[in-house]
């Protein structure tokens, strides 16, 4: 397996900062005890300062677009293409509010990561056990209700081409359950920068997060919210290729 510097330098940085902040998980316990929106902020402070720093030990900057579309008066529904594991960072670093995360379920398992994810409220998902996913998006929208923002990914795995997989209708009830708007995020070149080196290699580039209008859940149409996966995967769509032209421009000239 080929390893570059960058990449030694960030897998050293998250294993000092996963162990060094370990005390902190019992902080936070303690706080959240009496008050816990107090220790959802604190961590989500502490995780976007974590990945801030991966990204730029990493040489990775951000293109960010339409970060105006986002409400700041309520919690919303990120829904976004997924092409990285550089997602997730790239969102909570630039959407300007806590955001929890719908995760595959191994995450959780991965020793001092899980306690992290735990905190900034993020629900894991089995997709092999239908009853378990079902509860998994019960809890994602009790955490809308009680105020915070979620992200979901509703292609399933991750795509590394520009044509996304069909975004399921079922990975959406959180928000029509919860009644918030629904965000839509598109996406390009976190796998350039990742998954799309050789062996466990991480380059420099650019990578854009573009963010559209709120959809307001109240304003559509039956069939349109019958069908909210499929509707809302329209605007990723064309946010996608709307940005594509100047994403490709920013990584000519690195």
């Amino acid at each position: 397996m080929k390893v570059n510097f960058r990449s030694v330098l960030c897998v050293l940085y998250v294993a000092w900062y996963l162990i060094f902040f370990l005390p902190l998980h019992l902080v936070l316990w303690l706080i959240g005890k009496k008050k816990p929106m107090t220790k959802y902020r604190v961590s989500h402070k502490m995780i976007r300062w974590a990945f801030n720093c991966v990204l730029w030990l990493g040489g990775v900057k951000k293109n960010v677009v339409g970060v105006e579309n986002i409400p700041t008066d309520t919690p919303v529904l990120f829904v976004s293409n997924h092409r990285s594991y550089l997602d997730i960072l790239l969102l909570q670093t630039t959407a300007g509010v806590p955001v929890g995360f719908v995760a595959k379920k191994e995450l959780r398992q991965i020793p001092l990561l899980g306690l992290w994810m735990s905190d900034i409220g993020c629900v894991f998902l089995d997709r092999a056990n239908i009853k378990a996913s079902i509860k998994s998006i019960a809890d994602a929208t009790e955490h809308i209700k009680c105020g915070c923002s979620m992200s979901i990914c509703p292609e399933g795995t991750r795509g590394h081409t520009d044509e996304m997989k069909e975004f399921k209708d079922g990975s959406l009830k959180m928000a029509t359950k919860a009644n918030v708007p629904v965000v839509p995020v598109a996406i390009l070149g976190t796998d350039d920068c990742l998954e799309n080196n050789e062996g466990f290699k991480i380059t420099k580039g650019t990578i854009t997060i573009a963010y559209g209008k709120p959809i307001i859940l109240s304003e559509l149409e039956t069939e349109q919210k019958k069908h909210l996966g499929g509707y809302t995967q329209t605007f990723v769509k064309e946010l996608y290729e709307n940005n594509k032209a100047e994403h490709m421009a920013l990584n000519q000239k690195n």
